[in-house]
């Protein structure tokens, strides 16, 4: 189902916390402004910001943007970071080598930690919530 069916409906149940699988999404600011249209303001959304299927490791760098592109569209304080689905979830699934799923959390906490610190500086302002 395309997030633009689902998300409306979603956000309507009695939930304070989505968590969103946007790293592998291929139109990550459409669904973006989908959430932004629909958000409560008693709401948590955490974006997802590695792929926990894909064999390489994003960089802090490229999860910092990912992070800075939702934070253009949702306020800050309604907004928290996540990996899209989990690291081999069943015993039996090796699909990601724990090695793997380390680096890859590893950049998600460090990501966005430099998109915090770049979101704390005065110069930059935050358009969440904006109608861009």
């Amino acid at each position: 189902m395309d997030y633009a069916g689902l998300l409306p409906v979603l956000f309507r149940l009695r939930a304070g916390r989505f968590y969103v699988q946007l790293a592998s999404e291929r139109e990550p600011e459409r669904v973006l402004r989908i959430i932004r249209q629909v958000l409560r303001p008693d709401v948590r959304v955490f974006v997802g910001v590695v792929d926990p299927i894909l064999a390489t490791v994003e960089t802090s760098d490229l999860v910092r943007d990912r992070v800075l592109r939702a934070a253009h569209y949702l306020p800050l304080s309604q907004l928290g970071t996540t990996d899209d689905c989990g690291f081999a979830p069943f015993a039996d699934d090796v699909s990601t080598s724990r090695d793997i799923a380390f680096a890859k959390i590893r950049a998600r906490v460090e990501g966005t930690a430099l998109a915090a610190e770049q979101l704390a500086k005065p110069a930059r302002t935050h358009r969440g919530g904006s109608s861009s």
